[in-house]
C-alpha cells in the first residue's frame, strides 16, 4: 500500500513514456520496499515515490511504512523485498537465527542519540550514571547502538548504570519535558521534538561523536537489506533501487533538507509543528543524516564494529559471514 494519499502524480506521464519506447506499464517489475513509520529513514522512500524515481529507474515501487515493533518480522517472513529500516546488528542476529539476509547499501547515519533538556548540567554520558533515563527497549536498535557506543567510548554499560523507564518513542518526549527523566534515548524526528519541548541538546550524537572517536567511521541506523536469494535473482532491480535512493538523497541534500517541508513528508513523519520541522532541518543539515558511501574500507569498519560488540558480549556474541556485501561483489557490476 502507498503511504502517499494521492496516487502518483507522474503515473500518466510514465505510461506515455513507457509506451513510446515500446514498454508497457504492466511489464515494469514490482519491488516492495518498507521503512519504519515516523522515522526519518522513511523519507527517501517518500521522495522516491513523489518524484517518480521508481519508474524513472525501471521498477514499480510498492512503498510501505510500518510500525517499529512489526517491521523486522514483516521483512523476514518475505512480505517486503527490501527493508530500509534494518541495521547491521539486526542483520547479524537474523543470520545467526538462520535468515539469509544481508545489508547491501547504507541509508541513515546514526540520526539518534542521548538528549538532555537545556538546563541539564550533564556534559558526557558519564554524568547520567545513577540518574533516570527514558528509552523504548533494550532490544531496540537505538538502545543497542547507544549502549555499545557508550561502552566503547566511556567504558561502562548503560543498562547497569542508568535507572531506565521504558515507554514508546513518541511518549519519551513528554516524559523528558515533564522532568520525570533526566535524559532520553531516541531517534529523529522525536529527537527534534524533544529538543524543541525542552530547549534541549544532544548529550551524545551517536553518529558524529562516534566518528570523531574512531577517526572517521560510524555505523548506520538503517541499511538497505534484502534476502540474498532475492538479490541474486534480481540484480538489475537491486541496482535500480540503489540508483533511485542515490537520486532521492541527492534531491534532499541539494535542497538543504528544505524538501522536508513538503506536505507529504510532514504527514508521513507525523510532524504537526513548524518549529519541530525547523529543528529537524537544522539537525539533518548539521549532522548529514543520510549517506551512500559503501566502500570495502567502510564495510571493513562495519565488521570491526560488530566484532567489538561480540568481544564485549554486548547484544551479539558472534559475527556471521555475509552481514554486509557490495552488489558488485555479490552479483557483478551493473550492465552498462
Amino acid at each position: 500500500m502507498s503511504f502517499i494519499s494521492n496516487a502518483r502524480s507522474v503515473a500518466a506521464a510514465s505510461v506515455i513514456a513507457l509506451s513510446a519506447t515500446g514498454v508497457l506499464a504492466q511489464d515494469v517489475p514490482e519491488v516492495r520496499i518498507q521503512a519504519v513509520a515516523g522515522s526519518l529513514g522513511g523519507v527517501p522512500l517518500m521522495v522516491m515515490e513523489a518524484e517518480g524515481l521508481d519508474e524513472k529507474h525501471g521498477f514499480a515501487g510498492v512503498f510501505e511504512l510500518l510500525p517499529s515493533d512489526s517491521a523486522a518480522q514483516n521483512f523476514l517472513i518475505g512480505n517486503s523485498d527490501i527493508a530500509m529500516d534494518n541495521d547491521i546488528i539486526g542483520v547479524s542476529i537474523a543470520r545467526t537465527e538462520g535468515f539469509d539476509v544481508t545489508a547491501f547499501y547504507p541509508v541513515g547515519n546514526l540520526y539518534m542519540g542521548i538528549v538532555v533538556p537545556g538546563d541539564s548540567d550533564a556534559e558526557t554520558p558519564e554524568d547520567l550514571i545513577g540518574m533516570n533515563v527514558g528509552h523504548f527497549g533494550a532490544d531496540s536498535g537505538t538502545t543497542m547502538f547507544i549502549r555499545s557506543i557508550v561502552q566503547e567510548m566511556y567504558g561502562f554499560d548503560v543498562l547497569e548504570e542508568y535507572n531506565f523507564s521504558q515507554v514508546g518513542p513518541a511518549a519519551l518526549v513528554p516524559l523528558l519535558e515533564s522532568g520525570d527523566v533526566d535524559a532520553i534515548f531516541n531517534f529523529e524526528s522525536y529527537v527534534s521534538e524533544a529538543m524543541l519541548a525542552t530547549e534541549g541538546r544532544y548529550l551524545l550524537q551517536a553518529g558524529s561523536d562516534y566518528a570523531e572517536f574512531t577517526g572517521g567511521f560510524a555505523p548506520w541506523i538503517t541499511n538497505m537489506v534484502a534476502h540474498t536469494s532475492w538479490l541474486q535473482d534480481n540484480p538489475e532491480l537491486a541496482y535500480a533501487v540503489r540508483d533511485a535512493y542515490d537520486e532521492a538523497i541527492a534531491i534532499m541534500s541539494e535542497s538543504g533538507y528544505e524538501i522536508l517541508r513538503e506536505d507529504y513528508i510532514v504527514s508521513g513523519l507525523g510532524i504537526t509543528s513548524p518549529e519541530v520541522l525547523d529543528v529537524l532541518i537544522e539537525n539533518a543539515s548539521t549532522f548529514d543524516y543520510f549517506t551512500n558511501e559503501w566502500t570495502p574500507e567502510i564495510i571493513e569498519g562495519g565488521y570491526g564494529f560488530l566484532e567489538g560488540l561480540a568481544e564485549e558480549g554486548l547484544v551479539i556474541t558472534e559475527v556471521p559471514e555475509g552481514v554486509m556485501v557490495r552488489l558488485e561483489d555479490l552479483v557483478g557490476e551493473p550492465d552498462a
